[in-house]
């Protein structure tokens, strides 16, 4: 019955993870006047017209945290360490920020705006502002221990080097958000779309090959050194 529950909850955090992909994607096509590179996903998620798949992408990955916390904290998948117990902790946060994201949408799309707006607007994006960087945060932690608890819990160097991938992963999606970096490749424009959608592939692909990780510990046991 044990592993029958873990099967549940893998099949649940893959088809999610990759279900808030594909939303994702539809959320940004259909006709509107909105660019990717300098847009943001918020932008898309209050205005765009399939707005309603950016929302959906963002309340799916809650559930992938959620599998995958159990996965660690109760069934112990990645080993039974006082980290393995924080990733609740961490999940939840960034399932805190998402929902928030979800539920108070962009109302200004920059500073200037903010300024002539209403009150009740500037309490909206206020709590949006919020959610995003409660999410970013944790999510950055979430994966880093993902890959600490994945390298110190095997013997096996395929999945040490598999786990130090997380890790980078998970590390590089600060300088990805934060940073100048596609200045360094040529594109002068303002592109903080490109940098916030780079940031969150990055840590899309770390919970990938963490669910990949847990995937092979299930449906092989004997794998598990």
């Amino acid at each position: 019955m044990e592993n029958t529950h873990k099967r549940i909850l893998l099949a649940t955090g893959w088809i999610t993870l990759v279900t808030a992909l594909i939303a994702m994607i539809i959320g940004h096509t259909g006709s509107h006047d909105l660019s990717w590179e300098t847009n943001q996903i918020s932008t898309y998620a209050a205005t765009a017209p399939y707005h309603g798949w950016i929302t959906a992408a963002m309340i799916l990955p809650c559930l992938t945290l959620v599998c995958i916390s159990m996965l660690v904290s109760r069934y112990k998948v990645l080993g039974d360490t006082d980290l393995a117990h924080l990733v609740p902790l961490f999940a939840g946060a960034g399932i805190s920020g998402l929902l928030t994201l979800a539920v108070f949408k962009e109302t200004a799309r920059t500073m200037s705006m903010l300024k002539n707006s209403a009150f009740d607007a500037i309490r909206q994006q206020s709590f949006h502002d919020t959610g995003l960087l409660i999410f970013f945060y944790s999510a950055i932690l979430l994966a880093v221990s993902f890959g600490i608890l994945i390298i110190t819990q095997t013997t096996v160097w395929k999945k040490k080097i598999l786990g130090g991938l997380v890790t980078l992963l998970g590390l590089v999606a600060f300088p990805l958000m934060t940073t100048p970096w596609p200045h360094m490749i040529g594109i002068l424009s303002v592109v903080p779309g490109l940098k916030q959608r780079a940031s969150l592939l990055s840590l899309w692909l770390a919970i990938a090959l963490v669910l990949i990780v847990v995937s092979n510990y299930i449906l092989r046991p004997s794998s598990r050194r």
